[in-house]
């Protein structure tokens, strides 16, 4: 996963299988990540495009999905940044423009690196006001 600050997306690869095989580029329409004292933050958006390998083309993802947790209440406000984020990624692959390398679609771990653990704390967020609360899914 590729996340540069203020950007609101990230870059993911996928693989497949014990091989890895590559199987596509994944950008994740998110809120720009926040640092916090145990790592990073951020809030997925629901909407989403996909680039499986081989394919001449992206595809939009869960536009059902959006519109449905718009119809909740999600994302106050938002739809239009989301939505205008989405299409500026669209337009980008769309002129040919990488902004990430795609020689990592290759990459592998070291073998001798270990399984991280998660810190304490990693389930509590701090919120602006200071105050810890617990960190919510979905």
């Amino acid at each position: 996963m590729l996340q540069r600050p203020g950007e609101a997306h990230s870059v993911d690869v996928f693989w497949t299988g014990e091989d890895r095989a590559f199987a596509g580029w994944y950008f994740n329409l998110q809120d720009p990540f926040r640092r916090t004292p145990i790592g990073v933050d951020t809030l997925d958006h629901e909407l989403d495009l996909w680039w499986p390998a081989g394919a001449d083309r992206y595809v939009w993802k869960d536009v059902e999905m959006f519109a449905q947790r718009l119809t909740e209440g999600r994302y106050p406000g938002m739809a239009d940044a989301i939505r205008a984020e989405g299409d500026r990624i669209a337009a980008l692959l769309d002129a040919g423009r990488r902004w990430w390398d795609e020689g990592w679609a290759n990459w592998r771990p070291d073998p001798s690196w270990g399984v991280p653990r998660l810190p304490a704390g990693w389930d509590t967020v701090a919120c602006r006001s200071g105050e810890a609360t617990p960190a919510k899914s979905g």
